[in-house]
């Protein structure tokens, strides 16, 4: 469940807010096979692996430990709902009913729905636990790799089977010639950079410059398949989405790196951007603060490992 009882509220809020919109209480709040016939389903299953609404999981806030779980399954919904119902062909009358109708209000939504959440992270990380800042950079990237909407831009096997005609599109026809960019090689280079920093945690800026070269570096993922998949609505939808949200979680952590040196200083015992060792008063904090913080921690630090272990396995099968 949620750690904070008023996170929890915020998120319920948030969620029945949506669950009351038209479209919403049209197509989005019940699954497909409320309504749909064994046809249909037998041939949206071809389609959607992972179905889900918002009346199921989302709605109930014992299934979730972290607001990043929660957007997951917000994001699959409207990515759902971008591939199955892309317009294809002649332009169809855009009313309620029509695949064009559901398509458009999906990509709204996701829009809504990403503004929302970034708001309420802005207000988690002002109260979180003091944090290093290579591990916010980690957590920020972690967030972009789970989204549905980064599904084809993880691996670099993802734009090798696009052969060579991808690879001349993005240096010769876009208007700033671009190189290919995967998740996996931004996950390659920010373990580079903590190696490098080999435990000790940076100053202001050069943690403005790593976030500067992280949003760099997704952005290019999502503006390459945002290009190339001119006329491929969904996938366009899908890599804009991704953006977006990546976009506005980045701007809040510069925006905090800026106004709250609080919440960007480093658990390891030194003070940012110095050698000096200095004392962390981990025993002021209450008891009931201390163990919330260490649990968040120990968490994390097991969902980077799984994550980090999944992708292995799924790079080298058995």
């Amino acid at each position: 469940m949620f750690k904070e009882a008023a996170l929890a509220r915020e998120v319920h809020k948030m969620l029945e807010a949506f669950k009351r919109r038209e479209p919403c209480k049209l197509y989005f709040n019940r699954p497909v096979s409320a309504t749909a016939g064994a046809d249909f389903m037998r041939g949206y299953l071809t389609v959607i692996k992972q179905p889900m609404d918002l009346g199921t999981r989302p709605a109930d806030e014992k299934h979730y430990q972290f607001l990043e779980d929660f957007a997951c399954d917000c994001r699959q919904i409207w990515k759902n709902a971008l591939v199955f119902n892309e317009p294809r062909g002649k332009p169809e009358p855009n009313k309620p009913g029509s695949p064009a109708y559901i398509f458009d209000h999906a990509s709204k939504l996701a829009s809504d729905f990403e503004a929302k959440l970034a708001e309420m992270h802005r207000e988690l990380e002002k109260e979180a636990p003091p944090c290093p800042r290579l591990l916010r950079a980690r957590l920020l990237l972690a967030d972009v790799r789970r989204s549905p909407f980064s599904e084809h831009y993880r691996r670099e096997k993802d734009w090798r089977k696009l052969g060579d005609e991808y690879v001349a599109f993005l240096r010769e026809e876009m208007k700033r010639p671009s190189e290919p960019e995967d998740l996996d090689s931004i996950t390659d280079w920010l373990r580079k950079v903590q190696r490098q920093a080999d435990g000790e945690d940076a100053g202001q800026a050069a943690w403005l410059a790593w976030l500067a070269e992280l949003k760099r570096r997704v952005v290019r993922v999502c503006e390459n398949a945002l290009a190339y998949n001119q006329g491929r609505q969904a996938a366009g939808k899908c890599a804009k989405h991704l953006k977006e949200a990546f976009e506005l979680r980045s701007r809040v952590a510069r925006q905090l790196a800026k106004e709250s040196p609080r919440a960007l200083k480093p658990l390891d015992g030194r003070e940012a951007g110095s050698s000096k060792r200095v004392r962390v008063e981990l025993d002021e904090l209450d008891a009931e603060t201390f163990a919330r913080a260490r649990e968040l921690a120990e968490e994390r630090a097991r969902k980077a490992v799984e994550m980090d272990l999944q992708d292995e396995l799924e790079e080298y099968p058995q």
